[in-house]
């Protein structure tokens, strides 16, 4: 049942922005620079959310008719057909602007020589993420912004974007968490109740709501829901909790997307809220089932793509048996670097890996032992179990053929003692799902009709309704950011 709208307000904006990261960033300048006055709510005391700590790489197509053309069938596939190609190809043409819009904003967006993480899995890969289906090859490329080599590419953006935010009449309002969107009697979205430094506020907005505040990889329950992989960590902004999805629905708002996510592996130590996600910095480690087994080729699999492969229940079993895994390797490969990358997740400055992980040895995340039953003990498994399938990996990179898994011959590295093992659960980065959104950035309800007034852009129902391309959740918030920031100033105020 609608609540009605409040007989006074305690302050009025023309545009509010509902979460501060790179979306709420992007919206907020251009509908101030369209003329706007604008208000930012962000529910945490930091703002950035996930794009703050996102690996900080963007997509943008190629300069060329033929390119764009390709690269929007490209991406209408990896989405299976839940995203309306419209929604896709608003997406392409604006993004091919982002380099001068950055340029303007006074950063420079280039492609850096080296976005292929050398010997490392899961890696980040320069061309599609998806290579076999058609229009991904030679269509577009990998951006991040020109910065200090120490700095994050996530954080060199969000400091662009921040600082450009600051140098605007733009109020940012930290602490602010929306509670409700208000609407008058023809069901436009007029303004936002928000919880500001214990008291509640009422916010009006003249033009238009837009909302930003990201997904919700830290709520359990809409995880256990939605998504079919059970139970998932997260590496980003503990923020996520999906309350948009509550506003929205409350004012009418269909949903979508909700299932797919981009997901890595990782580990949750104990005395962090987020995971770390791992990335073994060379060949010699495989992956086991919480039985032992080996499931999969362990450096064949797409970076994004770890919901899908931890997925699979044993319905006899009555339990997901990859969940947790294990990730087993040898000395050399605790040797070649951190098993994590420190340029991004929300540890990244909380913590610093060690570069050797003997710290984390040290601390009891990583196992180390010297023989297969010392191993299996640790773990919990049979000792036979953990010998049968070393001894067939093993003998697999002395044969120089995988028969399990294909894995390839080049990355076949024995395992041999001593012996290291850390557990690892499919780690959620950003989940896709949230209020449907047309071409324009509107939210539209179950019959296809837009909500007055309502916009949204970002990790809040993003367009990535299966596959999903690497950065190109970065793209996203960039590009509706701009979109919705437009329209929204665009809207008659009243």
């Amino acid at each position: 049942m609608r609540k009605s709208a409040p007989s006074t307000y305690d302050t009025e904006t023309d545009v509010v922005v509902i979460g501060y990261g790179f979306a709420g960033a992007v919206t907020a300048i251009t509908a101030h620079d369209a003329g706007a006055e604008v208000t930012i709510l962000e529910k945490m005391a930091q703002p950035g959310g996930n794009s703050r700590v996102s690996g900080g790489n963007c997509v943008i197509p190629r300069d060329s008719d033929e390119a764009v053309e390709s690269f929007t069938d490209y991406l209408t596939q990896l989405c299976f057909g839940t995203t309306p190609r419209d929604v896709v190809e608003a997406l392409v043409q604006e993004a091919r602007t982002l380099v001068k819009w950055c340029a303007d904003l006074g950063g420079d967006l280039h492609i850096p020589e080296q976005l292929i993480v050398a010997g490392t899995y899961p890696r980040t890969v320069k061309g599609p993420g998806f290579p076999k289906v058609p229009g991904g090859q030679g269509t577009f490329d990998k951006y991040c912004l020109r910065g200090d080599a120490y700095v994050p590419p996530s954080l060199r953006l969000w400091n662009l974007l921040s600082a450009n935010v600051a140098e605007r009449a733009i109020d940012v309002r930290l602490r602010a968490a929306a509670q409700e969107l208000i609407t008058d009697d023809s069901g436009a979205v007029v303004g936002v109740v928000a919880e500001a430094d214990g008291r509640r506020i009422a916010v009006r907005a003249r033009k238009a709501v837009v909302m930003t505040c990201g997904g919700f990889e830290n709520n359990p329950e809409l995880k256990q829901d939605h998504v079919p992989a059970k139970p998932l960590k997260f590496a980003g902004n503990p923020g996520n909790t999906g309350d948009g999805i509550r506003l929205a629905q409350a004012v009418g708002a269909d949903l979508w997307h909700m299932s797919p996510t981009s997901t890595i592996i990782g580990f949750q130590a104990p005395e962090f809220e987020a995971a770390f996600g791992i990335f073994f910095p060379s060949d010699g480690f495989i992956y086991t089932d919480r039985h032992g087994r080996r499931y999969v080729d362990e450096t064949g699999v797409e970076l994004h793509e770890f919901t899908r492969v931890c997925a699979h229940f044993d319905s006899e079993e009555v339990e997901f048996p990859r969940i947790p895994s294990w990730g087993i390797f040898n000395e050399e490969t605790r040797l070649a670097g951190p098993l994590t990358w420190n340029t991004s997740g929300y540890n990244r400055d909380l913590y610093h890996w060690s570069p050797d992980n003997s710290a984390e040895v040290e601390r009891g995340w990583i196992l180390k032992a010297d023989s297969i039953e010392e191993l299996a003990e640790q773990l919990g498994l049979a000792p036979s179990a953990l010998e049968t399938t070393l001894g067939r990996y093993n003998a697999a990179c002395a044969s120089g053929t995988d028969t399990e898994f294909g894995r390839s011959a080049e990355t076949l590295k024995p395992i041999e003692p001593p012996y290291y093992a850390v557990p690892l659960h499919p780690t959620v980065l950003n989940t896709q799902g949230g209020a449907r959104r047309d071409r324009h950035a509107r939210v539209l309800d179950p019959h296809g009709e837009p909500i007055p007034r309502l916009y949204s852009a970002g990790e809040f129902g993003s367009a990535w309704g299966f596959l999903y391309q690497g950065a190109s959740n970065i793209t996203e918030c960039l590009v509706f950011g701009r979109i919705a920031g437009a329209n929204a100033a665009a809207q008659d105020g009243s």
